[in-house]
């Protein structure tokens, strides 16, 4: 395990004192407007995170048991 540095350390009080307060815009909005643009721009955004598949895993297994 890795020891902290004195600034984590005092980082750390600093939230246990303070707590964590998100900046706006990393907030997530509490309702998405669902317009064409948004439609198109979640199509292109999931177009570009399927490209990160890299394919099915094969699942090793057999037998003729009844359970299979």
């Amino acid at each position: 395990m890795a020891r902290l540095t004195e600034s984590d350390r005092a980082a750390f009080r600093r939230l246990r004192t303070h707590g964590w307060v998100a900046a706006p815009e990393e907030r997530a909005p509490a309702v998405v407007a669902a317009t064409p643009e948004a439609r198109l721009r979640y199509c292109q955004w999931a177009t570009q995170a399927a490209r990160f598949y890299r394919g099915e895993k094969p699942v090793r297994f057999g037998g003729n048991h009844w359970l299979l």
